[in-house]
């Protein structure tokens, strides 16, 4: 017999789904969605991406309105085609910063090439990417 208790059904916790049509969807044209809490997430990932570590806050600022408006301007008409916009934003980023470690005057030859082979990687993922997310 262990001693660890039988999980009690009354504490069971259950998913409450809200139902889509009281959604404004205020933020749809970042996120795709009729439900902020989604568009929400979604634009907050594709922040995420970002490299910020070495920006002061009016670069930091730039940089997070120019995702927003970038994701914007993709302008998914879903929460499908807002996920490839997030993860071709990511994979964009990644790789400018690949190429920016590349270029770097101090950087060896194994750094330099390693840094270009994932820029290369993630531009290719970007470029799939890019061919799932054609607008009919």
């Amino acid at each position: 017999m262990s001693g660890t208790k039988p999980v009690d059904d009354d504490k069971a916790k259950s998913l409450v789904a809200e139902e889509p049509d009281e959604h404004k969807g205020t933020m749809k044209p970042i996120g795709g969605s009729r439900s902020d809490h989604w568009n929400d997430i979604l634009g907050n990932q594709a922040l995420k991406t970002l490299w910020t570590a070495q920006s002061d806050e009016k670069t930091r600022n730039r940089q997070i309105n120019a995702t927003v408006a970038a994701l914007a301007g993709i302008a998914p008409r879903d929460e499908l085609e807002a996920m490839i916009a997030a993860q071709l934003l990511g994979a964009h980023n990644a790789a400018m910063e690949c190429y920016r470690r590349a270029m770097i005057k101090e950087q060896t030859l194994e750094g330099h090439r390693e840094a270009l082979g994932q820029a290369n990687k993630l531009s290719r993922t970007y470029t799939l990417l890019l061919g799932t997310s054609s607008k009919p």
